[in-house]
């Protein structure tokens, strides 16, 4: 009975956007924006904004600005908080996001003195921003803060952060991890669950698609549950009495449509199987916490999975005559690899040889945050064992930069455009027209890293706090 309530909701919640087949122009708007960059369809005529031109310099306080009243060519009149960006996919995945994006100004441009674009930074520029969405990366008009500007960070893995745990989340509780990420500059991220009795990460995973059905407030976006175990191998901090040592597909078919990414054991019984049923629903499959060989690995990957879990923890060594999964991720093209560039879960030359070995295009930062007030370093158990970590995106990307010798684009690539690409959201991830306009000025400290500064959630602003 409980997972059919869940199933039912599954599919209530989460199933694709309705395909609605009209005459032009509506219907050549779907189409492009299925299909970005988007051109204006026919019957609607392209029109000049340059009359409601709003200039946001990052840092300023909003509060005091006033957005224009714009005519729709639609009809009707949109005014700051009222406007709305649709949100396309371009892939049938399972996703909890709400329908409308955040509302957005109608028009705004931030400027910097460098962006990160997809072809490298720009200097003096600035970003327009129509309808919570990128229109144009430009030469500035006006004078630029000494900030970078890049794409919003995608965490793929975060189980809580301060007193917060995503298991036993509620009400205020995911405010609290908004407001937290924000600060940070994420964006867009997957509430992570850990092993557990499966009743409870049901209710978990519940949880997790009711906070992203939230509406009304600025917040990041949860592109949907990362469930990591309880099919594992290598236990690492998860509790022993509840890993199981088979993979049990017809549970996680149940809750595909909650879950996002599933990090498991390829190793296991029904592991190959589940892997092909997870990757054809559109399931991002992750190989993790594992001790399997290379071969597995491949035969994983060619099952469909394209990702390995937080890269050299917990899983087995790398050894010159047994190559593991460790080695499977760093030769394998088909494999991207999650890294903790805490500088605790890895050394610094370690983060460099993945850089070096995968290319940014094939790594994803992500923290692996938990709830814990153990103080500023990462908690870990009774025995020694590492139970997760405190670090913050902003952090990984000065880290990786600072320690690792890794270009800051390369950096940002890794903590932004890689993620959302391993998610199937081509909507977002970088600075290019068509593109959400999740951006996020980070400014220079002190010790030669980054902190976040301004933070922009589909062109509305979202950090600091009005």
């Amino acid at each position: 009975m409980k997972l059919t309530f869940i199933s039912a909701l599954a599919e209530k919640t989460f199933r694709p956007f309705a395909h609605v087949t009209v005459a032009a122009p509506m219907a050549e708007s779907q189409q492009a924006a299925r299909n970005p960059p988007w051109s204006t369809p026919t019957g609607l005529v392209k029109r000049s904004s340059a009359r409601i031109c709003h200039t946001v310099v990052p840092g300023s306080d909003l509060s005091t600005h006033t957005m224009p009243r714009v005519r729709s060519q639609l009809g009707g009149t949109c005014t700051r908080g009222s406007a709305t960006a649709r949100r396309y996919r371009t892939a049938p995945v399972p996703s909890p996001r709400p329908d409308p994006a955040p509302a957005a100004p109608t028009s705004a441009i931030v400027r910097a003195a460098t962006v990160i674009s997809p072809d490298g930074p720009v200097a003096d520029a600035e970003v327009v921003v129509e309808g919570g969405l990128v229109a144009a990366l430009r030469p500035a008009t006006g004078a630029v803060p000494p900030v970078v500007l890049v794409p919003g960070f995608v965490d793929l893995q975060v189980n809580g952060i301060g007193g917060v745990a995503v298991a036993d989340a509620a009400g205020a509780d995911w405010d609290s991890l908004d407001r937290s990420l924000l600060a940070q500059g994420v964006t867009t991220w997957c509430p992570t669950v850990v092993t557990a009795p499966l009743e409870a990460l049901e209710a978990s995973l519940a949880g997790v698609a009711r906070a992203a059905r939230r509406r009304g407030e600025v917040r990041p976006d949860i592109a949907g549950a990362h469930l990591e175990g309880p099919f594992l191998a290598v236990r690492g901090a998860h509790r022993p009495e509840l890993v199981r040592a088979e993979v049990d597909a017809a549970w996680l078919e149940s809750v595909a449509g909650l879950v996002r990414v599933v990090t498991l054991a390829p190793e296991l019984p029904g592991a190959l199987d589940a892997i092909a049923a997870l990757s054809g629903r559109g399931v991002l499959v992750a190989l993790g916490h594992s001790a399997c060989t290379a071969e597995v690995a491949a035969d994983a990957a060619a099952a469909g999975a394209r990702l390995v879990t937080h890269l050299g923890n917990a899983m087995g060594p790398l050894h010159h005559r047994a190559p593991g999964l460790l080695g499977a991720a760093l030769a394998d093209d088909r494999l991207s690899v999650s890294v903790i560039a805490d500088l605790v879960h890895t050394h610094p030359v370690f983060v460099r040889m993945a850089f070096a070995a995968k290319g940014a295009r094939h790594v994803a930062l992500v923290t692996d945050a938990v709830a814990t007030t153990a103080g500023a370093g990462p908690p870990r158990l009774a025995d020694g064992t590492l139970a997760g970590s405190v670090l913050t995106m902003d952090a990984a990307v000065s880290n990786v930069v600072n320690h690792s010798a890794v270009s800051l684009a390369d950096a940002v690539q890794a903590a932004s455009t890689t993620p959302a690409r391993l998610l199937g959201l081509a909507d977002r991830g970088a600075i290019a027209p068509g593109r959400r306009a999740d951006l996020v000025a980070l400014e220079p400290t002190g010790a030669g890293g980054w902190r976040v500064q301004s933070v922009w959630v589909a062109g509305a602003s979202a950090w600091p706090p009005s």
